[in-house]
């Protein structure tokens, strides 16, 4: 008999014990407000989810359930009462066709775990009556004149026809404004120098003064154009100078780009100004085909000159671009830098965020930076063990975790299991008590032998060492007025870090005829604050029977 219980003792202690961090299984449920409603109506699907203060909640979100449609979602809503939370989320739900439907289970994602609603049958969606009357509805009539004709078939024809006559008529005066805005446009826009010359050289060509007898007065313009052209395009003071000065400059002049006008085109200048001074002031007369040369080298002046800034330009602009080109690319260099380092931080950030609060570190950093609340609390039923602790313990469900056939034993061997814990993974302590009531083991008729609870004292204590790996263990025990007491260290390699660390246990196991109550604590060696938290939570610990 005594081994069977030692077998169920130690399966208990391998789930709860030690990882008294452990919480009760989340609850879920979902609830409406009606059964009942008719096409379009909407029905409030309340989801409920109830943890502790750790677990993560995923509520789903859902266009669709089932059958019905969801038209609209509210917020979640959260009631906080420590050491537990209820977290709640309405869903508005409808169905356009008559009929009996079935709202089906919904899963909920609770931490690591993916938690299943019941479904609700036996929706109803009721058809909406119509009334008809015998006598068809007709509409309005329209209005009719005195001829007997619609109306308003003549006013919006009649309508129709002016409007069209009105639009025929604005195209083509929106067409006219459009092009007289642009011719002046065209006009009011200046001219640059290679334009204004262009332009003055083709009016020289097709007004022919040399034709007319107006030789001096041609080459006067020609040469005029030339020096304005000078003075706009490459910035030489030419209008004041004679024929030979301008030339001089000419052959000195020095693009940006380090280039020189060619002693061809220069040549064949110098030929052309000695002609344009003849005819200006020595009423000389030259031949038609040097005109038309002196009119072909003015052109060939302007294309080269022009030809070189341009080319000087465009080199300008490349530069500029590549430039601009080289600060977008650093630019956009740095800030894929810095947004990779950004995203980078954000992802350690909130990777530890998530496993600091997963394990409880966060809260137990907040609880740590502060003093210690004491609280005192009963904990199970007659007895309860009344103690005062710095946080409250919580409930620790593990039956619905053991295999069926193993519920089935702990029922029928337990009237009453309840486990609650509490564990400070920063300061290194953990606090736990375990009621059992034997209430049916004492009772049962086939008993041979008397039992005595103290007899699993030593299954409880060896089964919470061997459940945590506690090596070297130095272990003493202390009779006391109502059962015993287990104290002693040992050594325990810490998970994730893999250190090995000393810790110090006391525990105190109270017996009686029909329950064992125990309360177990369990610190980190050399801490004088521990263990003064310890003394003081054992030495508060009673007794509580109706």
């Amino acid at each position: 008999m005594k081994s069977g219980y030692k077998y169920l003792i130690i399966t208990l202690l391998n789930i709860f014990l030690w990882n008294i961090n452990a919480q009760s299984l989340p609850k879920v449920q979902v609830q409406t407000d009606t059964t009942q409603i008719r096409i379009g109506e909407q029905i409030r699907l309340r989801l409920q989810a109830e943890t502790d203060t750790l677990s993560f909640v995923d509520f789903p979100e859902l266009s669709e359930l089932g059958d019905f449609e969801v038209v609209k979602t509210d917020n979640v809503d959260t009631l906080q009462s420590k050491p537990t939370r209820r977290l709640s989320k309405d869903y508005y739900i409808t169905q356009w066709d008559s009929g009996q439907y079935v709202i089906p289970q919904i899963d909920l994602q609770i931490n690591d775990s993916i938690l299943r609603t019941d479904s609700i049958p036996n929706i109803k969606v009721l058809g909406v009556k119509v009334d008809t009357i015998k006598q068809p509805a007709y509409g309005f009539k329209n209005i009719i004149n005195a001829n007997g004709q619609d109306a308003s078939k003549q006013k919006s024809s009649s309508f129709n026809y002016w409007w069209l006559l009105s639009l025929l008529l604005l195209i083509p005066l929106i067409y006219f404004i459009i092009k007289k805005r642009k011719e002046y446009i065209e006009k009011r826009k200046p001219l640059t120098p290679i334009e204004k010359a262009e332009k003055a050289l083709n009016k020289l060509k097709k007004d022919k003064l040399w034709l007319q007898d107006k030789i001096d007065i041609h080459y006067l313009h020609l040469t005029d154009l030339i020096k304005e052209y000078l003075e706009n395009e490459l910035g030489l003071s030419a209008k004041e100078k004679i024929s030979s000065e301008i030339l001089q400059d000419l052959k000195k002049y020095k693009f940006e780009d380090g280039s020189y006008l060619s002693e061809d085109l220069l040549q064949k200048l110098q030929a052309m100004l000695q002609r344009a001074d003849l005819a200006k002031y020595a009423k000389v007369k030259p031949a038609e085909p040097d005109i038309d040369l002196d009119l072909q080298l003015t052109n060939d002046l302007l294309d080269t000159s022009h030809e070189i800034i341009n080319r000087i330009e465009n080199e300008k602009q490349e530069k500029l671009a590549e430039i601009e080109a080289r600060k977008k690319r650093r630019k956009r260099f740095w800030l894929i830098f810095a947004g990779s380092i950004v995203a980078l931080l954000l992802l350690i950030g909130g990777t530890t965020y998530y496993f600091l609060k997963k394990y409880g570190v966060l809260e137990q950093v907040k609880e740590n930076i502060s003093a210690p609340e004491w609280v005192y609390s009963e904990y199970g039923a007659n007895p309860a063990v009344g103690i005062t602790t710095p946080h409250i313990l919580k409930p620790i469900d593990f039956v619905d975790k053991l295999p069926e056939i193993q519920q089935k034993e702990i029922k029928t061997a337990f009237d009453e299991i309840s486990v609650y814990g509490y564990k400070n993974l920063i300061k290194g302590y953990q606090i736990g008590i375990l009621n059992f009531d034997l209430r049916q083991l004492a009772s049962r008729p086939k008993q041979d032998i008397k039992f005595d609870s103290k007899d699993l004292n030593p299954f409880i204590i060896n089964g919470m060492l061997q459940n945590i790996k506690a090596q070297n263990v130095e272990m003493k025990k202390d009779e006391t007025d109502d059962g015993e007491r287990y104290y002693g260290k040992f050594d325990m390699i810490i998970p994730k870090i893999n250190v090995t660390k000393t810790f110090n246990f006391d525990i105190h196991i109270y017996n009686g005829d029909k329950y064992i109550r125990a309360v177990t604590t369990i610190y980190k060696k050399g801490s004088q604050e521990n263990k003064e938290l310890i003394d003081r939570v054992l030495n508060s610990v009673e007794l509580i029977k109706d």
